[in-house]
C-alpha cells in the first residue's frame, strides 16, 4: 500500500486553480501536531510549493478515525460561505479545496491564510488592556456583523434550535451537580431563549466557536481571517459567537490557577468590561432585526452551557476546560439583567 502522505502528496498536486497547478515538483509535507495533543484534535499537515516559503494549502485529518465528521462539517459550511458570499468570501475564510478519504481517513484540504494567529494574544498583558481589547472586539464584531449579512437566509435553513437547547440543558444537569439557584437560572435561561427564537425571520451561518484563537491576522491585508468551522451551523440566533468572543478573551487573562479562582477572575473583568469594552464591542456588531442577538446575562449563560456539554455530546467523553464553563456559568448569575 502506498503511504498516506505519498497518497495525501498526489491529492495536492493534482488540484488547481484558475487553471494553475498549486504545486511544482519537489513537493514538501510539514507535519503540524496541534500543541493541545488532544485526541479530538486534527493534525494539519502544509503543503509547500519548492519556491515559496509560505504554504500554499493545508490538509486537516482527524487524529481519530471517527471524528472525520468534523472536518464534512468544516467543508460543508466554507462551501456555504463561498456560495453566499462569491470571491469576497477570500477576504474571511479559507477556500475549500476538497474533501477525501485516504486509507478510512478523512482529509479536508483547504487554501493556506497566510499571517499571523491570535493565539499569541492568550496571555493576561494584552486582556487586561481595556484599550487594546475594545480596538481589537470593535474590528471582530464588525466583520462577524458582515458575515452574518452576508449568509442572512430565510429562517427555513436553521436546525430546530429550541431541542438543541433543551438536549443541552439536559446533559448540563446530567454532567455536573447544581444548586437550586443554578437549575432554575437554567429552566429561566431555556424558557426565554425560546422565546426570543420565535421573533426570528431569517438564520445565518455561525462559526461556532468564534474566539480569538480561531482568527488570523492576514499578512498583506492586515485584516482579521476566520479559521476552524468544524462546529459551524445555521441559527436564527448569533449568540453563540457574538459572546463567546467576550467570554474567551476573559478566561485568556486568568492563567492557569484552580477552576473557581479562573472563573471568579474572568467575572470580575467582564463585570470590568462592562463600562467600556462591551458597549463597544456590542455598538460594533450592532442589533439585528431578522435574527436573534440575546441580552448579554442569557447570551453570555448560552455560551458557557454550550461550551460544558459540547466535548461529552459531540465526542462522548469530558475535557478538562468542562468544569470551567460551568463554574463560570454560576458566576453569570450575579450578572445584571439588562
Amino acid at each position: 500500500m502506498k503511504p498516506f502522505l505519498d497518497e495525501l502528496s498526489d491529492i495536492a498536486l493534482s488540484l488547481s486553480e484558475g487553471g494553475h497547478k498549486l504545486f511544482a515538483p519537489p513537493f514538501h509535507w510539514v507535519c503540524l501536531a496541534n500543541g493541545d495533543a488532544d485526541f479530538q484534535d486534527n493534525v494539519i499537515f502544509f503543503g509547500f510549493d519548492a519556491r515559496q516559503t509560505d504554504p500554499v494549502l493545508a490538509a486537516k485529518v482527524p487524529r481519530l478515525a471517527k471524528n472525520g465528521w468534523m472536518l464534512k462539517t468544516e467543508y460543508d459550511h466554507l462551501m456555504d460561505l463561498w456560495k453566499c458570499m462569491g470571491a469576497a468570501a477570500v477576504n474571511y475564510v479559507p477556500r475549500p479545496y476538497g474533501f477525501t478519504a485516504l486509507q478510512d481517513r478523512s482529509v479536508l484540504m483547504i487554501s493556506y491564510v497566510p499571517g499571523e494567529s491570535l493565539t499569541r494574544l492568550s496571555r493576561k498583558s494584552f486582556w487586561g488592556d481595556s484599550g487594546q481589547v475594545a480596538e481589537l472586539a470593535r474590528e471582530a464584531a464588525r466583520m462577524l456583523r458582515d458575515l452574518n449579512r452576508q449568509t442572512a437566509r430565510p429562517i427555513e435553513h436553521a436546525q430546530d434550535t429550541a431541542l438543541d437547547l433543551q438536549n443541552k440543558a439536559e446533559k448540563f444537569r446530567t454532567l455536573f451537580n447544581l444548586t437550586r439557584d443554578e437549575d432554575l437560572a437554567l429552566s429561566e435561561l431555556v424558557r426565554n431563549v425560546n422565546e426570543k427564537l420565535k421573533t426570528a425571520r431569517q438564520a445565518v451561518l455561525i462559526q461556532g466557536d468564534f474566539w480569538h484563537g480561531n482568527m488570523i491576522r492576514d499578512k498583506k491585508r492586515g485584516k482579521l481571517m476566520f479559521v476552524d468551522w468544524q462546529f459551524a451551523r445555521w441559527s436564527v440566533d448569533v449568540s453563540m459567537d457574538v459572546y463567546f468572543f467576550l467570554l474567551a478573551g476573559a478566561l485568556s487573562a486568568t492563567g492557569s490557577g484552580p477552576v473557581g479562582e479562573r472563573a471568579k477572575e474572568a467575572f470580575r473583568l467582564l463585570r470590568d468590561w462592562r463600562k467600556d469594552v462591551i458597549p463597544e464591542y456590542l455598538a460594533g456588531y450592532g442589533r439585528p432585526d431578522d435574527y436573534v442577538l440575546l441580552p448579554q446575562k442569557s447570551g453570555m449563560m448560552l455560551c458557557c452551557l454550550e461550551k460544558a456539554v459540547r466535548s461529552a455530546l459531540e465526542f462522548g467523553y469530558s475535557h478538562p476546560d468542562d468544569l470551567l464553563w460551568r463554574s463560570l456559568f454560576a458566576e453569570l448569575l450575579q450578572w445584571p439583567v439588562e
